[in-house]
């Protein structure tokens, strides 16, 4: 993991330059932190699975259980799948989980989701730039759209994309879920220290772009947001503490 030193890093975009949801652009504190180097791996989750996981009641939160139950799933969508047999591998990011999965294999593994807030921090360090290498989209720098292979590459492919504090993969790969849910106009009244996202949304924020996404969607500011039950092959996640 990599450690984030506490302090204030720049939130957001400028008005007019930017979605709505991504404004106002402001100074926010962030108390220090570790998240993962890379997203979590296909070989990553299985130990999970062959720990039990999806059958171990205490790792997930009552809503996450219920939809676990309701939906039937005992493993990642995808996994084992013969269509994805030759472009998932162990060290492919994990895809395919919902918020709850993604957030019981975090308990699982003595972590958390990061928040919103942390994961921006860690993926633009603190002078506001637009991507994890600098303000200019440069192809090479992470998976995108029209890339050789319609799935996310390995996890650590791309070090030339690494974020200010060395941080990989924080645009392309997988969309990867935060721990908060999802207002589109949160900034307007978030806190400056330590936000947490709205106390309740029927959605939840997913961050980084994916292999199959545009530019546009890579910038560090981009937030997006899926249903928690969303289980598809371009969303996966990363861990904190």
């Amino acid at each position: 993991m990599i450690r984030i030193p506490a302090g204030e890093f720049l939130r957001g975009s400028p008005e007019g330059e930017s979605l709505p949801e991504e404004t106002p652009q402001k100074s926010i504190f962030v108390s220090e932190f570790e998240i993962d180097l890379l997203p979590v791996t296909w070989q990553d989750f299985q130990a999970f699975i062959d720990g039990g996981g999806y059958d171990w009641l205490e790792m997930w939160s009552p809503e996450g259980w219920a939809d676990r139950v309701t939906e039937a799933f005992h493993q990642p969508r995808f996994y084992g799948e013969s269509q994805w047999a030759q472009v998932t591998g162990p060290r492919q990011p994990v895809c395919g989980v919902s918020f709850w999965e993604a957030q019981a294999y975090a308990r699982f593994a003595g972590k958390r989701l990061p928040t919103e807030a942390e994961w921006e921090k860690a993926a633009r360090g603190t002078d506001g730039r637009n991507y994890p290498w600098g303000d200019t989209w440069e192809a090479g720098r992470c998976s995108s759209r029209g890339g050789p292979v319609r799935a996310a590459p390995d996890v650590g492919s791309f070090p030339s994309g690494a974020s200010p504090y060395g941080v990989l993969d924080m645009a392309g790969g997988v969309w990867e879920w935060c721990a908060d849910g999802f207002d589109p106009r949160y900034y307007v009244r978030a806190p400056d220290r330590d936000p947490k996202g709205p106390e309740s949304a029927q959605m939840r924020v997913a961050r980084g772009g994916a292999w199959n996404a545009l530019p546009a969607a890579m910038r560090c500011a981009n937030r997006n947001a899926w249903r928690p039950g969303a289980r598809f092959s371009n969303l996966g996640f990363r861990c904190a503490r």
